[in-house]
């Protein structure tokens, strides 16, 4: 399924050096194929290759796959070492980082991974000329958003190499999930190679320097298919048991499955109705599906008279019947949303009930609702007829949701037509950026389990607001969330409180929260989907 997250983009504790040791009794069987290449499916093709400027969910599972940080995750999605030595302790109250980085990982051009390599990415994600739009990555630590704003030098940032392998970050305050950050966010860049292409560093293979498992191939910044070739450099090369990996952009349902069953691909992403004919049929054996992190959206644009009104966004969440669309139209064990925030992200810490059971559903469907707020719409608008556009990106899955969504209003809002407008991912997101939208679908995928990642996109704090939606009391219980000094229960109330607020204001319109199914060939092992991250191919291997 296409996502923005980042745009749309998890978790048992070892040890990296019993991740390598449990590969270790295999090596000689997984290393007899491993020049056999690995045929893989991608629902969107790259965007960039420039880990400070990807905001798309496809361009980072893909700079995954070639770039590593001061840590990474297992087959189970557990936080492990990567350039770091050890999964350090936080000192001062939780505030600084302290990492001693190993001094055989390199660049695939052979030049070692130093500490400054990761000091100047996140100067460089920070400093406004470089105009990220993942500056939130890097938000917590210190002056970063000072910086970012234009009101203090990059210099200042809590980032510090003490030595060419030792690492000092410094956060603005505790963050409980700094790890995640650490292992699927940040990466560092060599600031040599990535001053040489300026910004048109990760527009191209070529432009692009790897540090991780694979190097980027055959991708000319607008390519369908490229490649992951094993990195010569890469510290743990002896562990990587596929050299070469080939990725197919493919947006059709059917097209995806036919490339499986042909053993044309060995691993791919099926939805709706193949995803039940899978559990039933042949493909049975080869199907598996996991519940994500991530939830499908709407934002709206607060810059328009029509879609500001919310009244016009309440009657239209009402006018949803989101069971209908999660059974009846995607079909692929996507649950309907019923906060902004998923499932399984967070739980009570006093009751350990999970964070929707708390709020309840706060996105019911009620064509009664509906009719009663489009009536005040009117009235505070002064029109009986309005026209809205749907922005969306171009998959089979996105069109059937925008379709969805448009016949669900046309038929309870009596005077209101909307239009969809279906673009590439990439130009959906520069439109987004420009303003000139309505109303859009996105999806947002987060690589930590807090509920703050999906409150923060109806807030002003967030680095792709894209709705620009504005609410004094949103924003006061937002800041309070992330200051970091209250208590686990108090903290979890005000993002109770915020969750609930969010959804009385239709600040963003929540839609369901999505799986993937995938189709994993009996052929592969070690392709392993999580709750938080797409499979990293470094762990796969062909039986």
């Amino acid at each position: 399924m296409n996502k923005t997250k980042k745009w749309v983009s998890g978790l048992g504790i070892v040890t990296l050096g019993l991740v390598l040791a449990s590969c270790g009794t295999q090596t000689t069987s997984k290393a007899k194929n491993s020049s056999k290449t690995l045929t893989v499916t991608a629902s969107q093709a790259i965007a960039t290759a420039d880990p400070n400027k990807a905001d798309d969910i496809a361009s980072q599972a893909a700079i995954a796959q070639f770039m590593e940080g001061l840590y990474t995750t297992n087959t189970k999605g557990k936080v492990v070492p990567a350039i770091a030595t050890k999964v350090v302790k936080p000192t001062d109250g939780g505030k600084k980082y302290t990492f001693t980085l190993r001094r055989n990982a390199k660049w695939s051009n052979g030049q070692p991974v130093t500490a400054a390599d990761f000091v100047y990415s996140l100067q460089r994600q920070v400093n406004p000329t470089t105009k990220s739009q993942e500056v939130g990555h890097v938000a917590e630590i210190q002056n970063a958003t000072a910086i970012t704003a234009g009101k203090k030098a990059v210099k200042t940032l809590g980032a510090k190499a003490l030595g060419k392998y030792k690492l000092q970050l410094t956060l603005t305050q505790k963050v409980p999930y700094f790890n995640y950050r650490l292992a699927t966010e940040i990466y560092p860049l060599n600031q040599k190679f990535t001053e040489k292409y300026g910004n048109k560093y990760g527009t191209t293979a070529a432009r692009t320097l790897s540090n991780g498992p694979y190097v980027l191939k055959n991708w000319d910044g607008t390519s369908d298919t490229w490649k992951y070739v094993k990195n010569p450099n890469y510290y743990d090369r002896q562990a990587v048991h596929i050299n070469n990996v080939k990725v197919e952009t493919v947006k059709t349902n059917s097209t995806a499955q036919n490339l499986f069953e042909s053993n044309a691909v060995q691993v791919t992403q099926i939805t709706g109705t193949q995803v039940a004919s899978a559990k039933q049929g042949a493909l049975k054996k080869s199907l598996t599906v996991t519940k994500l992190n991530q939830l499908y959206f709407m934002p709206w644009n607060n810059q328009r008279t029509l879609t500001k009104n919310a009244d016009l966004r309440r009657a239209v969440s009402y006018a949803l019947n989101r069971n209908s669309l999660v059974k009846n139209v995607l079909k692929d064990g996507s649950t309907a949303a019923t906060s902004l925030v998923p499932t399984g992200n967070t739980k009570n810490p006093e009751t350990g009930q999970d964070f929707n059971q708390d709020t309840g559903n706060l996105y019911p469907y009620s064509p009664a609702k509906a009719k009663e707020y489009w009536q005040k719409a009117q009235a505070s608008l002064g029109k009986k007829h309005i026209t809205l556009q749907l922005l969306t990106n171009d998959t089979d899955v996105n069109k059937s949701v925008a379709e969805f969504v448009q016949a669900a209003i046309e038929k309870h809002l009596d005077g209101v037509k909307v239009t969809v407008k279906s673009v590439p991912l990439t130009n959906e997101i520069s439109t987004l950026s420009k303003g000139n939208f309505d109303f859009a679908t996105l999806a947002w995928s987060s690589d930590f389990q807090d509920p703050i990642d999906f409150l923060n996109k109806a807030s002003v704090t967030n680095s792709v607001d894209f709705g620009k939606f504005q609410n004094r009391d949103y924003e006061k219980k937002i800041a309070t969330i992330t200051a970091g000094t209250q208590t686990k229960t108090a903290r979890y109330q005000t993002m109770q409180q915020a969750a609930k607020l969010v959804a009385e204001e239709q600040g963003v319109t929540p839609l369901y929260q999505t799986a993937a199914a995938h189709l994993i060939s009996d052929k592969v092992g070690g392709v392993h989907f999580t709750l938080l991250r797409d499979a990293l191919y470094r762990y796969a291997y062909w039986k």
